[in-house]
């Protein structure tokens, strides 16, 4: 399953992040802390849940999960991920996955394709002389999508 969140997707099985279809390297663990936390964001991720369910079986510091956590928010921003005082962590941005974005284009009259040539295009039926809607500023992100997912036509 891929997750959208801002200009970021991320295939949480891959345990792969791009921005813009362009792919950001992230390491295994921080990726495995934003898949758990992506994933049940209404949950409250406590340090120890998140050291056995990363670190399992092996003895390391909370140390490394506050860096982790702190590394994502270096590549989401401060307000991606809320500290509960000793609680623990949750995400905070919301998700949407990327079917159900596509899918909420397709509702505006928007498609997308995806050709053999790697080239993601949108077509737009209410455009007229040039001029865009104001919503339209998210189709760079879902072409990248569009690129990234394959083929994808949505009518």
């Amino acid at each position: 399953m891929k997750l959208a969140f801002e200009d970021f997707q991320f295939d949480i099985q891959a345990l792969a992040l791009s921005k813009d279809g362009r792919k950001i390297s992230l390491k295994e663990k921080p990726a495995q802390i934003l898949a758990m936390l992506i994933t049940q964001p209404d949950k409250i991720h406590s340090k120890m849940e998140i050291l056995e369910k990363v670190w399992p079986g092996r003895t390391v510091t909370e140390q490394v999960v506050f860096q982790n956590i702190g590394h994502l928010r270096a590549l989401f921003g401060d307000q991606s991920i809320k500290t509960f005082s000793k609680k623990g962590y949750q995400w905070q941005l919301p998700c949407d996955t990327v079917e159900s974005a596509l899918q909420e284009l397709a509702a505006n009259g928007i498609t997308i394709e995806h050709h053999s040539n790697d080239r993601a295009s949108t077509q737009n039926p209410n455009e007229k002389n040039g001029i865009q809607p104001p919503w339209t500023m998210i189709i760079p992100m879902l072409v990248a999508l569009a690129a990234v997912g394959g083929f994808i036509t949505l009518s």
